[in-house]
């Protein structure tokens, strides 16, 4: 992870919540490394399709 890590609120219904967290234990993992872990995987599939993504980073560097 780049820099210092953001904090991120989340509005979630309550049994959505504990059905999330149930899958995260599951797999053995706290629900923001699984949270991560899904965002993650999204924007990957993302940019398979679409093309990769430019990040404030990128922008930087042109």
């Amino acid at each position: 992870m780049k820099g210092k890590p953001k904090h991120l609120s989340l509005r979630i219904d309550e049994d959505l919540l504990r059905k999330f967290e149930y899958v995260a234990k599951y797999d053995d993992r706290s629900m923001n490394w699984y949270l991560l872990h899904l965002i993650k995987n999204e924007i990957v599939d993302f940019e398979e399709k679409h093309g990769e993504i430019p990040t404030v980073s990128d922008s930087k560097t042109e």
